[in-house]
């Protein structure tokens, strides 16, 4: 490893500093190896620290990875990739608004647009799935403390492999207080990333959801704020009957962070899903000409950072 690695500390969805979800950000890896990467992630002790590095050969480009402390590499990141292309702007090494990353879960596109002193950034991943959780749930309910599950919806995971748990109600979801032992070994003995409690409700009456979201056995008691997700959280909503609409993106205002005293502006950022169902039509400028249009989950984020 090079004797010296530049590494920027952001705080990601937030305009105030100490507030919202640190990353930290390397935007030059090109010399690292992974175990430089995870020992440096290990250092951070943040919940992901994100790596850029540059891609040889034709249609070369960015390279970019996340590892949380203990060394997991995520395939996908919400917070750290808004971390990055902050980073890059501020550096002088994004000169174009739109940006395709090369990542584990594949391309990630993201593009920028200044509104004054705010960026509001577009992420495209992957349109995740969402399936009804056909595992042992007793063990990692106990260990949260939760007893009675919401009705509203059937606990499912996604395919980063997340847990998602529907809550009663807000006030039980806030009086969460996991036991983080065992729900580190009930969570690694059923092979999940992290396991997100839900309630369909927010502290601020316009939200959709509010969210907490614990992945101990990988270095992250509680994170602060969730980006990968909340790309989930709309499929499953839809699924569930509770995210209506026939336009070509539907949005929702979800919530998280409120807990730990760093409340972020997914509470004023507005997500939006194009799921399948949507109509084809006209998505920013573009149009599809004919049929139906292949789904795809476009997020819009109030990309404050500092």
């Amino acid at each position: 490893m090079p004797r010296s690695v530049p590494v920027v500390q952001v705080d990601a969805f937030t305009a105030r500093p100490f507030s919202g979800n640190p990353a930290g950000v390397v935007l030059d890896a090109d010399e690292l190896s992974i175990l430089d990467m995870q020992r440096i992630a290990a250092e951070m002790n943040l919940s992901e620290t994100a790596f850029v590095s540059r891609v040889d050969g034709p249609g070369s480009g960015l390279r970019l990875r996340w590892f949380t402390p203990t060394g997991y590499e995520v395939a996908f990141c919400g917070h750290a990739t808004v971390a990055t292309v902050h980073a890059l702007r501020e550096s002088g090494g994004l000169r174009e608004n739109r940006i395709t990353f090369e990542t584990a879960g594949g391309p990630l596109a993201v593009q920028v647009e200044p509104h004054g002193a705010r960026i509001m950034i577009w992420l495209e991943p992957a349109l995740p799935r969402c399936s009804g959780y056909t595992g042992e749930l007793g063990d990692v309910l106990a260990a949260l403390g939760i007893a009675t599950l919401g009705g509203w919806a059937r606990p499912a995971l996604t395919s980063e492999g997340d847990l998602l748990v529907p809550m009663p109600a807000l006030a039980p979801l806030r009086r969460l207080a996991p036991d983080l032992g065992a729900l580190s070994r009930a969570a690694a003995a059923e092979k999940l990333r992290g396991i997100c409690a839900v309630a369909l409700e927010g502290v601020d009456p316009d939200s959709k959801t509010h969210s907490r979201f614990f992945a101990p056995h990988l270095g992250v008691a509680e994170d602060p704020v969730t980006g990968s997700v909340h790309a989930a959280l709309p499929i499953w909503l839809r699924q569930a009957g509770h995210l209506a609409g026939d336009g070509e993106v539907i949005r929702f205002t979800a919530e998280q962070g409120d807990g730990l005293g760093r409340p972020a502006p997914h509470r004023r950022a507005l997500g939006g899903a194009r799921l399948p169902g949507a109509r084809p039509g006209r998505r920013r400028g573009r149009h599809h000409a004919h049929g139906e249009a292949p789904p795809r989950l476009i997020w819009l984020v109030q990309a404050e950072v500092t």
